[in-house]
């Protein structure tokens, strides 16, 4: 059933279609979208919806446009084998159909050919994901996949995108914090000295990190994302005075930072707030 008919094109090049609909009878203007929201009465699409469309009818569209819209997907990308698995005497699949192995026996004792299908998966990780490979110089790199070997954890699932970036993260700082908890009452006794710089991360953002140092050797405090702002005298000052303010003014002793001006007059300010603070 044909529901609507194309009528006209407005302009003489390009330009949208007028068509008219055959079940209400009125005529309109406008690309798929348009048309898709009058049939299927979506509202918020700038055109009128279609008020005699049955349900029956709207059903039968849903049904097209499910159709459609799975033609329209891109198959799913084909698998690259790895290397092990376009050679018989080391993939696992291959060697599992052959009545005989070409693996030694020191190869089958030590698993050779499934530790070199796990060493090709990780890389292929590397790879398709543009990981650095200084990420392998982590000691935590080594110490996950250790750890993995170790136990028995059959159907275990890694971490995924929202899990990582949300529970695990606040719990890592959370954690970070109770053991830097002990520590921060000393420094009523030995004084602190705060250190701030500039730099940027690896998307190019500005940011002003701010560290403690004292007897017992540096701790970060935080970071100041300092996009769209003007980083002038009074802008640095203020960040200085909260992360004075965190940490008790009673309890600092110096601030040091580069020697820009924006950074000297920061700390002339601090300075005539601050008198014992130099």
């Amino acid at each position: 059933m044909e529901l609507r008919d194309k009528i006209g094109k407005q302009g003489a090049t390009g330009g949208t279609w007028n068509y008219r609909c055959n079940i209400c009878g009125e005529t309109r203007n406008g690309s798929y979208t348009r048309v898709k929201a009058h049939l299927l009465q979506i509202l918020g699409e700038g055109v009128a919806i279609c008020k005699k469309v049955t349900k029956s009818q709207k059903l039968e569209m849903l049904t097209l446009l499910e159709e459609w819209e799975k033609r329209k997907k891109p198959g799913a990308s084909r698998e690259v084998p790895l290397p092990s698995q376009c050679q018989s005497g080391i993939a696992i699949e291959s060697s599992s159909k052959k009545g005989k192995s070409n693996l030694s026996p020191i190869a089958k004792s030590f698993n050779m050919n499934v530790m070199a299908q796990l060493d090709e998966e990780i890389a292929r990780m590397f790879y398709t994901g543009g990981l650095p490979f200084n990420l392998t110089r982590n000691p935590r790199y080594q110490r996950a996949f250790t750890f993995t070997a170790t136990h028995d954890i059959g159907g275990y699932v890694p971490p995924g995108y929202n899990k990582l970036r949300t529970s695990l993260l606040l719990q890592e700082k959370n954690n970070v914090e109770k053991l830097l908890q002990p520590i921060k009452p000393t420094w009523q006794e030995k004084r602190v000295t705060i250190v701030c710089d500039g730099w940027s991360d690896p998307t190019r953002k500005p940011l002003i990190n701010f560290m403690a140092t004292f007897g017992n050797g540096p701790m970060f405090l935080k970071a100041v994302n300092c996009f769209g702002e003007v980083k002038d005298k009074f802008f640095i000052a203020n960040l200085m005075k909260e992360v004075i303010d965190e940490v008790g003014h009673q309890n600092v002793v110096q601030i040091i930072t580069n020697n820009a001006a924006n950074c000297k007059g920061a700390g002339e300010i601090i300075e005539s707030m601050y008198p014992h603070i130099y």
